[in-house]
């Protein structure tokens, strides 16, 4: 139940470039049926809202007047947590989780649709979630007190059908195993399965799909995206991928691991190393705490990453504030082991087999970072893009956005990038909807 709003800037800075309900999935034209049988377990519904009381979300949640004409429209919001069937990283069977966002529309829209021999059918955009520490933060628990802040825009004001993996180790997995933070395959491929679970329950739900797909995701998330878009592309042909925005992510995990394990170098933020180090040496047996981190510290990881600590608490109790240097975190030993044995030192390996955007996109890219990134720099998207390219991947945009500063909304420049850079992405999946791209 719906126990209030929230005002999110993410979620509102970005609809007064949409055009609504145009363009948006009328038309089922692709015949293609995914059974998702196997991936689905059950679906649990949290809201079915109309689209009077979306409108009114709409309205009054747009602080800046970001729409000066005001809404005039808006689709209703059913929103349902998905069980599913997928695989951890060692290949054993998991029960993870997610949240489906679904758009409904009016009898009065779909009358109307009706006198011109149209129907209405969805299209969809799995969105996948940048770094959280907190079970709380994942999508399946976030929609359990509130409205999960960018379907609002995705699904009540463009019409797309949200799909939101909570990732393994959250939602309904947290405690019975680990998260695999930056491990890409095993991450491409439980999103996957939230896909084929949810396009499930809405075949079995009687919603008309017409089973284009767009793929999204903010810093972690777009590391899982670009990993997500490959597996598709490779292996499910059963929709149709239009668009991939990545946002913001740390595409070359090899480049960040490069840059800290270094004598003289400093962490921005401690904590996604530390997650890096806790989630790698949970999947690999040749990565080990022991040894890794400075020894004192090792201990303190236990239970750490559970999902109950938020990245302050857990900075706070490795005794790592922002900033600190990676002689904090890392065995002086193992950081000269690490320079000196270079691409054949284990960990390394690990870093380099998790690296993303090695494949020829058939689809739409989209990278889009801002210019002064102060946590992933902007160097991952120009250095993504031209692999990309080099692989012959047929239309790869980039998007750089300058002028974001630090403070508030988020803190960071990386934090806060989020709100433009959704703004771009929903505003380009909504031109290629519409066939203007």
């Amino acid at each position: 139940m719906i126990k209030h709003i929230r005002k999110s800037s993410i979620a509102f800075a970005l609809v007064s470039s949409l055009a609504l309900f145009s363009g948006c999935g009328i038309d089922n034209t692709d015949e293609n049926t995914v059974s998702g049988e196997k991936e689905f377990v059950k679906g649990i519904e949290l809201v079915d809202l109309n689209d009077s009381y979306m409108l009114g979300v709409l309205r009054a949640n747009d602080l800046n007047k970001t729409n000066p004409f005001g809404y005039e429209n808006a689709f209703g919001y059913k929103s349902v947590i998905i069980h599913y069937n997928t695989e951890d990283e060692n290949g054993e069977d998991v029960v993870a989780s997610g949240l489906l966002v679904i758009p409904t529309i009016s009898e009065r829209y779909k009358n109307s649709l009706a006198s011109i021999g149209k129907d209405y059918s969805v299209s969809m955009i799995c969105d996948n979630h940048r770094t959280i520490f907190t079970d709380a933060e994942a999508p399946s628990n976030v929609a359990q007190s509130t409205l999960y802040p960018q379907s609002v825009s995705m699904v009540g004001l463009a019409g797309f059908a949200g799909i939101y993996p909570d990732y393994l180790g959250y939602g309904v997995s947290n405690k019975k195993t680990y998260h695999p933070y930056l491990m890409k395959d095993v991450s491409a491929e439980s999103s996957l399965d939230m896909i084929k679970a949810s396009i499930y329950y809405m075949e079995q739900n009687g919603i008309l799909l017409n089973y284009q797909l767009y793929v999204s995701g903010y810093s972690q998330g777009a590391h899982v995206a670009m990993a997500l878009a490959e597996e598709i592309e490779d292996d499910f042909d059963t929709v149709n991928l239009k668009g991939v925005a990545a946002m913001a992510g740390p595409y070359f995990v090899s480049s960040f691991g490069d840059a800290t394990l270094k004598s003289d170098a400093n962490m921005s933020v401690p904590a996604f190393m530390a997650y890096v180090s806790d989630s790698y040496s949970a999947a690999y047996e040749d990565v080990a705490l022991k040894g890794m981190v400075v020894e004192e510290k090792v201990a303190t990881f236990d239970g750490l990453f559970n999902g109950d600590n938020n990245m302050t608490v857990i900075q706070t109790n490795l005794g790592l504030p922002m900033g600190a240097p990676s002689t904090m975190l890392f065995d002086s030993n193992f950081i000269a082991d690490y320079e000196s044995s270079g691409v054949n030192h284990p960990l390394s390996q690990r870093f380099l087999e998790n690296n993303v955007g090695s494949f020829t996109a058939q689809t739409k890219m989209n990278i889009i970072h801002c210019d002064n990134d102060d946590v992933v720099p902007v160097l991952m998207a120009y250095g993504v893009t031209q692999l990309l390219e080099s692989q012959n991947s047929l239309d790869v945009n980039q998007s750089i956005i300058s002028g974001v500063t630090a403070g508030l909304p988020y803190g960071s420049v990386h934090g806060n990038c989020a709100i433009p850079a959704y703004e771009k992405t929903l505003g380009w999946f909504d031109d290629i909807r519409q066939g203007k791209i």
